[in-house]
């Protein structure tokens, strides 16, 4: 009887210690199912607790012009609107020393007359072919020829065909009447184009690509519009004066840092009426002193 009783306890004691193992590997503390433990007074965390940091910014590089300059004419005035790639600048104009051509034409033809000049300065002469490239082709200019009276723009084709023959030559450059940057200066095999001391255009030389879905000219300025009457020819024209200027976006390769390059303009129209609209019929056109600043948007 007695090693029937021992073998019985001994039976009793393994079944505690297999129910002892399998609480242990169910949950270490020695709890099971939703039994809440109490922690020990001297019980210290098994890990602790680690914060995130923010990413840092981006440095500046000459790869692509900023998002700060995405959109159509950043940095324009209020007054002007802008759906797409289209640009309303005539609720912005205003003219001086207009009373003649009033009279002559009316208010209302003048003012538009006005308008036509600045959307020419802004829509043509500020355009995107501003950003050295290789090569031209005549079809280039096309874009100009709209906004031409019949007789100009059978005298403006031979400036293109010599523009597009010999575009480092500055004379037939200015002939253009556009804006039109030649990189000059840039090293043989340059990653980026130069754009005067210390700057560079963005993306690759000689390439638009890094103006892709960016403005090409920002920061729009323009004088009020003097106006008055030309009576040289068998019909009368309007005269357009103003003082503008637009900037380029370029980086700053010495201070690491996104400039801009402001190109000033003083211009004269020769505006003909056509029908109800006016073409521009001549023009003068010079560019005074090319100057840089850290970019902002005005």
């Amino acid at each position: 009887m007695r090693s029937k009783g021992v073998t019985i306890l001994a039976g009793i004691i393994a079944a505690i210690v297999v129910v002892s193992i399998a609480i242990g590997l169910t949950s270490p503390d020695g709890t099971v199912g939703d039994q809440t433990a109490t922690p020990s007074a001297t019980a210290t965390p098994s890990a602790t607790a680690t914060t995130s940091q923010a990413p840092k910014p981006a440095k500046p590089d000459a790869t692509r012009a900023p998002a700060s300059v995405a959109g159509t004419w950043p940095g324009r005035p209020d007054a002007v609107t802008a759906d797409g790639s289209a640009v309303d600048w005539c609720r912005a104009v205003r003219t001086k020393g207009a009373a003649e051509a009033e009279q002559v034409f009316g208010k209302a033809a003048v003012d538009n007359a006005a308008c036509t000049a600045v959307t020419f300065t802004f829509g043509k002469r500020y355009s995107k072919m501003a950003i050295p490239r290789d090569s031209y082709a005549a079809k280039d200019f096309d874009f100009v020829l709209p906004a031409l009276a019949p007789s100009t723009v059978g005298a403006y084709r031979p400036r293109i065909a010599a523009f597009v023959a010999d575009p480092d030559n500055s004379d037939v450059r200015e002939e253009l009447g556009l804006v039109v940057l030649r990189g000059e200066g840039t090293p043989a095999g340059a990653t980026h184009a130069a754009a005067g001391k210390d700057r560079v255009f963005y993306g690759k030389a000689f390439s638009a690509n890094g103006y892709r879905g960016r403005a090409t000219w920002i920061n729009p300025k323009w004088s009020k519009v003097a106006i008055s009457v030309d009576w040289s020819k068998a019909e009368p024209r309007i005269v357009a004066t103003l003082d503008a200027s637009a900037a380029v976006p370029v980086f700053n390769s010495a201070g690491r840092r996104h400039d801009m390059l402001t190109v000033p303009t003083h211009a004269t129209f020769f505006l003909r009426r056509d029908g109800s609209s006016w073409k521009i019929g001549g023009w003068q056109i010079s560019s005074g002193t090319y100057e840089y600043d850290k970019l902002t948007l005005k």
